[in-house]
């Protein structure tokens, strides 16, 4: 069965410009007299306690996708009682752009301190200056599925081209470089070197985004090849079989043992093996530079 492409559903929800309605339950950002009229479309699936890099889109239910605002959110812990607790963070979100359609996201660094219910609300202020708000109820767990940041990275024994015949067995990409596919995520664990591994499907990505986040970690290599260790890792462990239905299609045995339900996702690891960074979705270069730069020795 195909990955689960949560991505993908947000691309669609954020290019159709028609979410779900919001939960009563949702924080209020802003005082009773300003009225919600926006919604957030989240692009993130794996939120756990502690730091999580949230991705959401801003839906105008008349105009479509927000991109040219200021955005501010909160959080706030909501109680089984129904009340809630906060706002217990506000941070400024940044918009991301994307080198495909839909043209990007927000993305804000939030640290959740508990397992449990949680709203996120924003503030949105258009170029004019007029605010308004929006906000989602979200689910946050003790511990995520995939690799926690901190956490040793899993000793995957990934596929090679030494296991295989010819890059069509081993990868989606139309220009695949050898480089990335020359040792397994345990055998880069042991170079004594930062890893970048990158968790995509070129051919059969939903958001179209796995390929340019694919040449976001290439043109990374050009830069780092020197001092990190890069990997791609495909989705799909039999992609010369594909055909073009993902009914065909076998998850990588290590996109599985990386608990990823979604793609791309990129990890930057340091040089003692532990996760400095993840991310769920397109990553742009400034993100993907900055964590990999942090993890150099």
């Amino acid at each position: 069965m195909p990955i689960v492409m949560l991505a993908a559903i947000i691309g669609t929800v954020i290019a159709c410009a028609n979410p779900a309605p919001q939960p009563a339950s949702a924080p209020t950002p802003m005082p009773a007299s300003a009225p919600e009229t926006l919604r957030l479309a989240l692009a993130s699936s794996d939120l756990a306690v502690g730091s999580n890099r949230v991705a959401f889109g801003v839906i105008d239910p008349d105009a479509g996708a927000v991109h040219d605002a200021d955005v501010v959110v909160s959080t706030f812990f909501l109680m089984p009682t129904g009340e809630q607790q906060g706002p217990v963070e506000t941070v400024d979100a940044v918009f991301r752009e994307w080198p495909v359609s839909p043209r990007g996201v927000f993305t804000a660094q939030l640290e959740f301190d508990r397992a449990g219910a949680w709203g996120i609300g924003a503030v949105v202020t258009d170029a004019d200056g007029a605010e308004r708000t929006a906000s989602v109820r979200v689910q946050v767990a003790e511990s995520g599925a995939t690799p926690a940041i901190g956490a040793p990275a899993p000793r995957s024994v990934s596929k090679t081209l030494a296991d295989v015949d010819g890059f069509e067995r081993l990868t989606t990409d139309p220009q695949p470089d050898a480089d990335l596919y020359g040792m397994t995520i345990g055998e880069a664990l042991d170079a004594g070197k930062p890893l970048l591994a990158v968790f995509s499907t070129p051919a059969y990505c939903q958001t179209a985004t796995c390929g340019p986040q694919l040449a976001v970690v290439k043109d990374l290599k050009a830069d780092y090849g020197d001092r990190a260790s890069f990997i791609h890792i495909e989705v799909y462990d039999n992609p010369h079989e594909i055909e073009g239905d993902l009914n065909n299609a076998v998850i990588s045995p290590t996109v599985e043992e990386w608990g990823l339900s979604s793609e791309p996702w990129t990890f930057v690891v340091d040089a003692d093996g532990i996760i400095r960074a993840k991310f769920e979705a397109f990553t742009t270069r400034d993100e993907l530079e900055a964590a990999l730069v942090g993890a150099l020795p």
